[in-house]
Formats: C-alpha cells, structure tokens, sequence
C-alpha cells in the first residue's frame, strides 16, 4: 500500500509546494538572472531544490522505515544528502569559494563509502585484474575506494554542470529512475533502491511540470548537488552489490559524454574548468536558434533509446554499450556540427 500512497502524496505536495515557493522566491535573491552565457532570457526563480531534496529525504526514511529496511548505513547516506543539500542552499545565496564547496561534497562521498567499506572489499577481492596483478588486498581496496571517491565526485558536478537548460536534469533523474525501479523488477537490484527510484520519479514528475520548456523555475545547487549525489550513490551500489553499473551508466551516457568532453576540450584550450560557461554541447545547439522544447525532444528521444540499450545491456552487454554510446555520440556531432560557439 505505501508503495503506492506515499509517492502519490509525494507528487501532490511536491507539486502544490513549488507552485506555492515559485511565488516567493520571486521576491528574494533566488533569482537566476541572464547573462551573456545564459540559456535563458527572463529572471527565473532558482532554488526548487529546497523542496524537492527534502520531500525526498523524509519520505524515503519513512518509506523505509515502514518497510523495516532502515539502518544506520541509509541514515548516513540520506544525511549526507542533507548536509549537500544546506551547504548547496548557501551557495545559491552567497556563492561560497569553490575549495569549501569540494571539501563537503568530498567529506559526504567519503563518509558514506565509509560505510561500505565491506561491499568495497569483496568487490575488490573479485576483481580478475587484482588477481592477477597480486598487489594484496589492502591495495586493491585502495585503488577502489580512490577511483569511487572521483567517480562519485565527479557525477555529483557533472549533474551541477549539466543542469543549464529547461527541463533537461528532470528529464535525466526520471529516465535514471524508471531504469533503476526496471532493473529491481526484474530483479538486478533489491527493494530499497526500488522504493528510493519511486519516490525521485515522483518528486521529479511534479518538478517536471514547473521546469518544462518555458520553465518557471530552476532546480538550483541546492537541488542538482544533492540529486547527484543520490544517482551516484545509486550508480557506485550497482556496481559494487549488483552488477549493473553498466546499465546504470548507459542511462546517463549523454551527461557522461558531454561533461567529459567539454571538460577536455577546455583543458586542451586552455580555458579555466573551474570557472562558469556555457561550452556543453547541448548549449551550443541552444545558441544556434533551437529553443529549450526542440533540444529537449532531442535528448528525451535519446533517453528513450538509451533506456532500451540499458536494460537490454543486461543480456546483450557489448552490443547495447556499443548501440548506446553511438546513439550519444551521434548527437554529440550533431550538436557540435550544428551548434554555434560562446
């Protein structure tokens, strides 16, 4: 019954909570402004995160809570999301220094791996390579405690950097979502990442519906740092406990993609990563004349593509990785060919 009641009621007062702070914010400094690098033209109110992160949270410890599958780990991870949450509300009010922002998200990804140190272990006692390098097992723990941290790291900036047109984080968190509550069905992931991927697509389906192409409001760092945050924790349990951290990447390929590769092509130019711009691929398309709704129907018909290789990567893995990353690559190209510089 929960299953079905809590993220119903969870849609309906998200909904009516973000109709209702749209007004307010309206009249604070929660405005995102636009500027020469902007993809939009009017004052938008920033900040739907304050509701959609919180809604979340509590209705996943209740959920789990009624579910009996609340422990400490959970607690730990839902706090930290918090914690990222506060520190991210902050920075859309005062713009905190880079290095203390990275130093909390660092602080969140390491405590939470802290308490999964034991599935770290036996994943890194599997690995074939470690067996056959011999480097002991504290070693091995290290390489892949150190490679999550980035990982972990990097898809939590990665939401934050990609968050820059109407509607396109919405779109990726419920794809993310529907793959995710997919692949516990037919049983590659276990109920409490089921009963978490319900409750995200419930709150975003009703952010959806404020963020869509003209949006009437941004999710904020307040919102895409702590929902990132939650997709890795999703992501690095897949691949640590259930083999299916591919699926999982495959249904965020484009975000990968396009961060990965605007991140280089900035280092080979020169350019400052640190600082803010609009080099994606999908901001360049935007440049060229497309609005936010043409773009948006682009990357929603690649999402559906991708969740098809996604679940089908589960049986036919090379074929469905090689179908997925042409799929994303072929966009890429066709933004970047079509596209129009800063």
């Amino acid at each position: 019954m929960t299953v079905f009641f809590i993220p119903l009621m969870l849609y309906f007062f998200c909904a009516l909570s973000l109709k209702k702070i749209i007004v307010f914010f309206r009249n604070t400094s929660l405005i995102d402004m636009p500027t020469e690098r902007s993809n939009h033209t009017s004052p938008t109110p920033k900040g739907a995160g304050i509701i959609v992160i919180p809604f979340i949270i509590f209705s996943s410890i209740l959920v789990f809570f009624l579910n009996e599958i609340l422990d400490v780990k959970w607690i730990v991870f839902f706090v930290s999301c918090f914690i990222l949450m506060i520190i991210s509300f902050i920075d859309d009010l005062y713009n905190l220094p880079s290095t203390l922002r990275l130093i909390v998200h660092f602080f969140c990804v390491s405590l939470s791996l802290f308490f999964l140190k034991e599935e770290i272990l036996e994943y890194s006692q599997n690995l074939e390579i470690f067996k056959i390098l011999g480097l002991g097992p504290e070693i091995d723990f290290f390489i892949v405690t150190f490679f999550l941290i980035f990982f972990w790291l990097w898809i939590i900036n990665l939401f934050n950097f990609m968050d820059g047109m109407d509607g396109i984080t919405s779109i990726q968190v419920i794809f993310l979502a529907l793959t995710t509550n997919t692949l516990s069905l037919i049983g590659y992931l276990n109920q409490n990442f089921q009963l978490l991927s319900i409750l995200i697509l419930a709150a975003f389906l009703a952010f959806y519906n404020f963020n869509k192409p003209p949006a009437r409001i941004f999710l904020g760092d307040v919102g895409s740092i702590p929902i990132g945050f939650l997709c890795g924790l999703i992501i690095i349990n897949g691949m640590l406990s259930f083999n299916v951290f591919v699926p999982l990447c495959i249904i965020i390929m484009y975000y990968l993609v396009d961060s990965t590769l605007t991140l280089l092509l900035r280092l080979i130019r020169g350019k400052n990563i640190f600082k803010a711009h609009s080099d994606h691929f999908y901001q360049r398309i935007l440049r060229s004349g497309q609005s936010h709704y043409q773009v948006l129907l682009k990357f929603i018909a690649l999402s559906f593509l991708l969740f098809i290789f996604s679940i089908l990567s589960t049986q036919f893995f090379l074929l469905s990785l090689s179908l997925a990353f042409t799929s994303t690559i072929g966009l890429i190209i066709y933004f970047w060919k079509k596209g129009k510089n800063e």
